[in-house]
């Protein structure tokens, strides 16, 4: 098989600089192409940059590793530069999801993201053990085919196993159920209750004199073996005085129609636009 070319769209930021770490000791002709800030990070590590105009036109999978907010314009400048069956990876779903890639009909796209570390995986070091985003402990990773064919959304596959790794299990969703996954339970949901989880301990420690590290330690440990015990990592369950409490949780806290909320189309849509768009939300909040 001929060495395939790739270029890393974004290879200075923080997602590209995992990604590049890891594909530059793959067998790929790999092409870094970044500009402002991050052309200066490179450039502080001895590695060349390619201008993205010099570099697309010859690749066979770009990868854009950028910023949600600037995906959907960088994009559009290098469209017209693709060359036919080439294949571009999008690291989010957010952005194709409502419509911001143009597309040509002879390039494939794939979306594609890590699961992160799940703390019910078990790892084989300490270090291995402390690394919650990926890339030196084992994940799981989605991937979906946007539009294309097989045999390239194959090979970007593997990439990006190679790219996140080391890879437990690669999952094939769509590009709709990535968007459900993210940012919707993943972010609107998930990290919003890790959020209202912190606030809660603070309002512990700060207004109530319970000792902070008791707090967090309590909490933490509480909410791992609760999650442990929903999604069925444990052979633990609820107490009945417990299973009360979530009862009057779920009343007191949230509102009765959360779920279609959180899995309408129009939602989804909705909240990708504020998230692009920030200055929205703030003006929503006036």
């Amino acid at each position: 098989m001929m060495t395939q070319t790739v270029a890393l769209l974004g290879a200075g930021g923080k997602m590209g600089s995992r990604c590049r770490d890891k594909l530059m000791k793959e067998n790929y002709r790999l092409l870094l192409c970044e500009e402002g800030d991050g052309l200066k990070k490179l450039q502080e590590k001895g590695l060349k940059a390619t201008p993205a105009e010099e570099a697309v036109p010859v690749t066979d999978i770009v990868i854009m590793a950028v910023p949600d907010i600037l995906m959907s314009s960088i994009a559009k400048n290098i469209t017209p530069m693709l060359k036919s069956d080439a294949t571009v990876v999008l690291l989010d779903a957010a952005v194709p999801y409502v419509g911001g890639i143009p597309m040509r009909d002879d390039v494939t796209y794939v979306a594609a993201h890590p699961c992160h570390v799940s703390p019910f995986k078990e790892q084989e070091t300490p270090v291995t053990r402390k690394d919650w985003w990926g890339g030196r402990a084992v994940q799981d990773i989605i991937v979906g085919l946007i539009q294309g064919s097989e045999e390239n959304f194959t090979k970007a596959k593997e990439l990006c196993c190679e790219m996140w790794g080391p890879v437990d299990k690669c999952h094939r969703v769509t590009l709709e159920q990535m968007a459900i996954l993210e940012p919707m339970v993943a972010e609107v949901l998930g990290a919003a209750l890790a959020s209202v989880l912190k606030e809660a301990v603070d309002i512990a420690v700060n207004d109530h004199g319970v000792p902070k590290e008791a707090a967090e330690s309590f909490m933490l440990g509480h909410a791992c073996i609760e999650l442990g015990i929903v999604f069925g990592t444990t052979d633990a369950l609820f107490s009945d005085a417990c299973k009360v409490a979530i009862k009057l949780g779920k009343e007191w806290f949230f509102k009765p129609d959360w779920k279609k909320v959180l899995f309408e189309p129009e939602m989804i849509r909705k909240t990708i636009n504020l998230m692009l768009h920030p200055e929205k939300l703030k003006k929503d909040d006036n």
